[in-house]
C-alpha cells in the first residue's frame, strides 16, 4: 500500500481512464487482501506459532543506575494470531471500501488525492498491527492519525469539514500524549526499575519468552503502573472516541461515506482497542485500571447508544452505533477477556462497514441523510434495504449473525466476573440494558429509510441501485455479517480465545447460566426491534408533542448531552484565557525586556554618536579633559593608598 500511495500520488492525475488512480489503489489493496488472508491462515491453523522478524537499530551497554541491564531499541514486525486477526480485518475492509468508492466517489474532484491518503491509511494500519514494540507502534499510531485528518477534512471548501478535521485532529492528540507518557512510564518500570522475564534489555518488544502473549506477563499493582495503564487507556479512548474523548467521531461523519465504513468503523477506530487488548496480554492492567477500563467501556457502550436514538441524521446514528459497540470491547478487556473483545471487533468491522456502505448507497441514490426525508426505499432498492438489515440484526445480537457471538461472549464473560468484582455490575447492567436500544435505533433508521409507499420529501431524486462496483461490496460484507461469527465453532480459534482470557477462562460449551443469558439478550433485542416497528414502522413518524415531559431529554440527547458546548466553552474561554495571557507575558514582559534594552542601547549609542565630531582640535580638548580627571582621581585617591600601605 506504500507503493499505492506512491504511485498514485505521483501518477494520479494523469489516469484519468483508471479514475485517476482509483483502479491502481484497487489492484494494490487486492494484492494486500490476498497476502493478509494468506498469512491470517497461515496463523489460525498454528495458533501456537508466531513470527517475529526484528533487528536492533539503537543499543546502550549496561550502565549502572541508569540501565543496569544495558538497553536497546529494534525495529521489526510481530505476526502472531491476533495480528494476523488485525491484519485480516484491514485488508478485507481496506479493499472492499477502494471498490465500492470508485463508482460512490465517481463525481469527485480531487480523486488522486483520496485514493493516496486512503493508500497510506491501509499502509499505516497495516504497519500498526504488525508492530512489535512499542515505540514503532506509536509511530504509525500517529501516522493514521495524521491521514485520518486529511480524510476527514476531503471536503476542505466546506467550513464544517475542515472544522471537523481539526477537531478530530485535537482531541486524539489528546489521547496521544497521554499514550506517549504511559509509553515512557511502561519502559521505566520494566527497562530501568527492575528486569523481569527478559524485559530488562528491551521495554517495548511484545514477544516474551516462547509465546506471543500471555496474559497479564508483567503484572504487578505498583502506583507507577497505575498510572501508566491509566495514560493507555487515555490514548485508545481518544483514537476509539470513548468518554470523555468521544465528541470527534460524530462530526468525523462529515468526510466521504467511504472514509466512514473504513477509518471510523473499521480500522482507525478499531486502533485504540487494539492498544488496550496487546498492552493487557503482554504488560497487563493493575486491578485499578482493570476497574477504570471496565467503567469507561461500560459506561460508553450506553452514553453513546442513548443519542443514537434519537438522531435524524442516518450516518450520525451509526456513529454513535459505533461508540457504543467499541465501549463492548473496551469492556471485555478490562474484565480481563482481551480476546473476546477482539473476537466483536472482528465480527464488527465487517457488519458495521457495511451498515456504512449501505447508508452510502442511500445517500447516493436520494442526496440526503436525513431519515425524515427519506422513506419508501425498500422497492427501488432491494439490495441495499436487504444488506442494511443484516447489518442491522448482526449488530443487534440476533443469532445466527455475527453480532450474537461475539457480543453475547462479552457479556458471558463480564458476568463471569460479577461475583468476584462486584463494582463491574453496574456496568454490566448498562451494557445489558444497551442492547435493547441498539436494536431499536438500528432499526429505527431501518424503518425510516426503507419502509412506506414512498420518499417523505417529495423533491428527492428516484432511487437506484449503485452499480456492480457498489453493489459486490454490500454482498460480500454481508456474507462477512453472517458467517464470520462462526469462526467461534473452530477449535483453533477456541483455544486462542482461553489463551487470552486471563486466569477465569471462558468455558467452550454454554453452561444454563450463559444460555439464560443468551435468552434473555435476544429478547431484549427483538423487543428494540418490536417498539421500532411500533413507532416508525410500515412508514409511520412518531411525533413526540411539544409539550411532553421527554422533550427536554430529547434535546439533551440531540445536543449531546451538551458536551460538545462544554468543551467549546473550555476552549474559547479557558484555552483562549490562557493563550492570551501567554500572549501577554511574550509582548510585554520577554519582549518588552528584550526591547527595552535594545532602545536603552540605542539611546546611549545614539549620545556617543554625537560626540563624534569629527574636528582634530575637539579630540585633543576631550584628551586633555580626561588627563586632568585622572589627575584630580589619583589626588583624591592617593592620601587614602597611602594610610593603607603605612596600616599594613
Amino acid at each position: 500500500m506504500v507503493l499505492s500511495f506512491a504511485v498514485v500520488g505521483l501518477a494520479g492525475p494523469r489516469l484519468k481512464r483508471l479514475e485517476y488512480g482509483g483502479w491502481v489503489a484497487v489492484g494494490f489493496a487486492g494484492a494486500a487482501l490476498v497476502v493478509g488472508a494468506l498469512i491470517a491462515a497461515g496463523e489460525m491453523l498454528n495458533p501456537g506459532q508466531y513470527t517475529n522478524a526484528q533487528y536492533t537499530w539503537f543499543q546502550l551497554p549496561a550502565a549502572p543506575g541508569v540501565f543496569p541491564h544495558g538497553f536497546e531499541l529494534v525495529a521489526g514486525t510481530l505476526v502472531d494470531p491476533i495480528s494476523a486477526l488485525m491484519l485480516l480485518v484491514v485488508t478485507v475492509v481496506g479493499f472492499v471500501v477502494m471498490l465500492y468508492s470508485i463508482d460512490y466517489m465517481h463525481h469527485d474532484r480531487g480523486l488522486a488525492r483520496y485514493y493516496a491518503e486512503l493508500s497510506l491509511f491501509l499502509a499505516a494500519m497495516t504497519g500498526l498491527v504488525i508492530a512489535n514494540n512499542l515505540f514503532e507502534f506509536f509511530v504509525f499510531w500517529e501516522l493514521v492519525g495524521v491521514c485520518s485528518y486529511f480524510l476527514i477534512g476531503f471536503y476542505y471548501e466546506k467550513p464544517s469539514a475542515s472544522s471537523a478535521a481539526k477537531e478530530a485532529f485535537l482531541v486524539t492528540r489528546v489521547g496521544d500524549v497521554m499514550f506517549l507518557l504511559g509509553i515512557f512510564l511502561y519502559f521505566y518500570n520494566y527497562a530501568v526499575l527492575g528486569p523481569a522475564n527478559g524485559w530488562a534489555a528491551n521495554g517495548f518488544v511484545f514477544v516474551n519468552g516462547n509465546q506471543p502473549f500471555l496474559a497479564g506477563v508483567m503484572g504487578g499493582n505498583s502506583t507507577l503502573l497505575t498510572v501508566a495503564g491509566i495514560m493507555i487507556l487515555g490514548g485508545a479512548a481518544g483514537k476509539s472516541a470513548q468518554f470523555p474523548l468521544h465528541v470527534w467521531l460524530p462530526d468525523a461523519m462529515e468526510g466521504p461515506t467511504t472514509v466512514s465504513a473504513l477509518i471510523h468503523a473499521a480500522t482507525m477506530v478499531a486502533a485504540g482497542v487494539y492498544l488496550l487488548a496487546v498492552t493487557s496480554l503482554f504488560l497487563g492492567f493493575t486491578a485499578t485500571d482493570q476497574l477504570l477500563i471496565v467503567a469507561v467501556g461500560g459506561f460508553t457502550t450506553f452514553f453513546a447508544a442513548t443519542m443514537a436514538v434519537v438522531h435524524p441524521d442516518i450516518k450520525r446514528v451509526i456513529a454513535y452505533s459505533t461508540i457504543s459497540q467499541l465501549g463492548y470491547m473496551v469492556l471485555a478487556i478490562g474484565a480481563g477477556f482481551a480476546m473476546v473483545g477482539l473476537f466483536h471487533l472482528f465480527t464488527h468491522a465487517f457488519f458495521k462497514a457495511l451498515l456504512f456502505l449501505a447508508a452510502g448507497s442511500v445517500i447516493h441514490a436520494v442526496g440526503t441523510q436525513d431519515l425524515f426525508k427519506m422513506g419508501g426505499l425498500r422497492k427501488p432498492m432491494r439490495l441495499t434495504a436487504a444488506a442494511f438489515a443484516i447489518g442491522g440484526l448482526a449488530l443487534s445480537g440476533i443469532p445466527p449473525f455475527a453480532g450474537f457471538w461475539s457480543k453475547d461472549d462479552i457479556l458471558a464473560a463480564v458476568y463471569s466476573q460479577l461475583g468476584s468484582h462486584p463494582a463491574y455490575w453496574p456496568f454490566f447492567l448498562l451494557a445489558f440494558a444497551a442492547v435493547f436500544l441498539t436494536a431499536y435505533y438500528i432499526f429505527r433508521a431501518w424503518f425510516l429509510a426503507f419502509s412506506g409507499d414512498g420518499p417523505r420529501d417529495p423533491t428527492l431524486a428516484p432511487a437506484h441501485e449503485g452499480s456492480w462496483v457498489m453493489q459486490v461490496p454490500l454482498i460480500v460484507l454481508s456474507a462477512l455479517a453472517v458467517g464470520s461469527g462462526l469462526l467461534i465453532f473452530w477449535p483453533n480459534f477456541q483455544t486462542l480465545l482461553l489463551s487470552g482470557a486471563g486466569a477465569a477462562g471462558i468455558p467452550p460449551v454454554y453452561g444454563p447460566t450463559d444460555l439464560l443469558l443468551s435468552g434473555a439478550s435476544v429478547a431484549l433485542g427483538v423487543a428494540g426491534i418490536g417498539l421500532a416497528w411500533t413507532l416508525w414502522g410500515n412508514g409511520k413518524v412518531y411525533a413526540l408533542s411539544e409539550t411532553s415531559v421527554a422533550q427536554p431529554i430529547r434535546r439533551l440527547l440531540l445536543n449531546r448531552y451538551y458536551f460538545k458546548v462544554g468543551y467549546d466553552w473550555i476552549g474559547a474561554r479557558g484555552v483562549y484565557s490562557v493563550a492570551r495571557a501567554a500572549d501577554f507575558v511574550d509582548q510585554f514582559v520577554i519582549d518588552g525586556t528584550v526591547h527595552g534594552f535594545e532602545r536603552m542601547f540605542a539611546a546611549l549609542s545614539e549620545r556617543l554618536r554625537r560626540i563624534q565630531s569629527g574636528f582634530v582640535s575637539d579630540y585633543a580638548a576631550y584628551v586633555v579633559a580626561g588627563l586632568i580627571a585622572v589627575f584630580v582621581l589619583l589626588l583624591l585617591v592617593a592620601p587614602y593608598l597611602v594610610s593603607m600601605a603605612g596600616g599594613g
